[in-house]
């Protein structure tokens, strides 16, 4: 029986060596699984922050991008509202110069001399409700062009 013994539990220390080898394998291999899988969660973190920092820096761009699309509108719409009043102004005095042509023209047929224009021109301009009408602030005598 000592032999069988003997042979029982060499078959016993190998089965438990054998075992035992293969749960520290088992555990060994687990062990670099959990590793590998902390390893690749930390360089997806990492990717991660980083997708947050360039998608804050897109958010905060196209704020920027925003705020200044909203400025140039309004100098465009400020630049817009001027050029309407050169317009008009131009408008305005191209009426009085086509009128004061037209008169001059008037003046010319009948035969005035320039002397009795400008002292119908003063007369004219004398009299606060033509000083729109005529320019005489443009064009008459005292006036600024």
């Amino acid at each position: 029986m000592t032999m069988l013994a003997r042979n029982i539990s060499s078959w016993l220390l190998i089965a438990t060596v054998v075992a035992t080898s293969g749960t520290v394998g088992t555990t060994v291999a687990l062990q670099d699984s959990a590793q590998d899988i902390q390893t690749e969660n930390e360089a997806l973190h990492a990717e991660n922050e980083e997708l947050r920092e360039q998608l804050n820096e897109t958010r905060e761009d196209r704020k920027a991008a925003k705020a200044r699309a909203e400025e140039l509108n309004k100098q465009l719409e400020t630049r817009n509202e001027d050029v309407d009043t050169l317009v008009s102004e131009l408008n305005r005095k191209e009426k009085i110069l086509n009128a004061s042509q037209a008169r001059l023209a008037e003046s010319r047929e009948a035969g005035m001399s320039r002397s009795e224009m400008e002292k119908r021109l003063d007369y004219l301009c004398a009299q606060p409700e033509n000083r729109d009408r005529f320019g005489c602030q443009e064009f008459g005598p005292g006036g600024d062009n």
